[in-house]
């Protein structure tokens, strides 16, 4: 019976070798995409190396990495700032994100944290999953972090190469970098213009919804709280910044005069200064978004050129 065990573990062992190398393969090279699920590689890469260079940071979710032009805040204000802003993710993976910065060999020590109708929610799902692929093997941190959302079980991160199975497209960008495809930047500093025109996303919502109610989750807001108290106690400054909205899509939310309310309380107890965009000039002017809730690259440069006047006028130390 020995033997046999033996002979046995003898044979799998070369498969063993062989899944580990595939596995390491496609994850090396699927990180090198600077394109692929809209560039969310290379600031993970920045995060899990701890390349991150910058005493500032920008913290959210679409609204963040969309709209502030992180390379023009780092040439107007003379220090490195990053947007490590996430899409499509609420407040959960944004904190991940802020604790992998402060992992850098430069920690952030001032936090411009773009908070929106959706920061205190909770997606049901992971957000374009492929992202996580290259990280996932062993990495029981975001494996803890990501146990809420619909999208990989516990056995993706524990074995190689079973987290790949149905990810033809990772698999294929994979190959493409491996054969040293053209690789054009998405982001600068974690930052991306979106060049889109408007659509029409808000009237097919109004059409369909009439309006919708953000639901609150307390198991968010209590982990969002508890990063305001470690910002505290650790004297890292924040900065609420609600960026322009367009004034027409303001009302869908039925419930958003109760969330911002929540985010005003907060910036009094904690001694936040809040910049709140949704009555700005830029609000009104259509031109400068391609849906309600996102400038385009036109208004983002535009509301970065603002945001930095304003940011000046608050006269922070970082």
């Amino acid at each position: 019976m020995k033997k046999f065990v033996l002979r046995f573990c003898l044979f799998l062992l070369p498969v063993f070798v062989l899944v580990g190398f595939a596995d390491s393969f496609l994850s090396e090279n699927l990180k090198k995409s600077n394109n692929f699920v809209k560039g969310e590689y290379t600031t993970w890469n920045a995060l899990y190396d701890k390349k991150l260079d910058s005493k500032i940071i920008v913290l959210g979710s679409s609204r963040a990495w969309l709209h502030f032009n992180a390379q023009m805040m780092t040439d107007s204000l003379q220090t490195p700032v990053y947007n490590i802003g996430m899409d499509g993710y609420n407040f959960w993976f944004q904190d991940y994100r802020l604790k992998l910065a402060m992992q850098s060999r430069v920690k952030p020590r001032l936090i411009i944290h773009s908070v929106d109708v959706f920061t205190l929610a909770k997606r049901p799902d992971l957000f374009y999953p492929e992202q996580f692929l290259p990280y996932m093997l062993g990495n029981e941190e975001l494996q803890k972090v990501s146990d809420g959302f619909l999208g990989y079980s516990a056995i993706d991160y524990k074995l190689p190469m079973l987290r790949y199975f149905g990810k033809g497209k990772a698999i294929i960008e994979s190959l493409k970098m491996a054969a040293h495809a053209k690789n054009d930047a998405f982001r600068n500093r974690g930052f991306h213009g979106n060049n889109e025109s408007w659509n029409n996303d808000l009237e097919k919502a109004e059409k369909t919804l009439g309006s919708m109610e953000v639901k609150i989750d307390a198991p968010t807001v209590k982990l969002f709280e508890a990063y305001l108290e470690r910002c505290r106690k650790e004297n890292i400054q924040v900065v609420f910044v609600n960026t322009p909205e367009y004034i027409e899509g303001q009302d869908f939310i039925s419930n958003r005069e109760a969330i911002f309310a929540r985010y005003r309380q907060y910036s009094k107890r904690y001694n936040i200064a809040f910049l709140d965009y949704s009555k700005d000039p830029l609000s009104y002017n259509q031109k400068l978004f391609y849906n309600a809730l996102h400038l385009n690259k036109v208004g983002a440069e535009i509301f970065t050129g603002k945001f930095i006047g304003d940011f000046r006028k608050l006269d922070l130390k970082y």
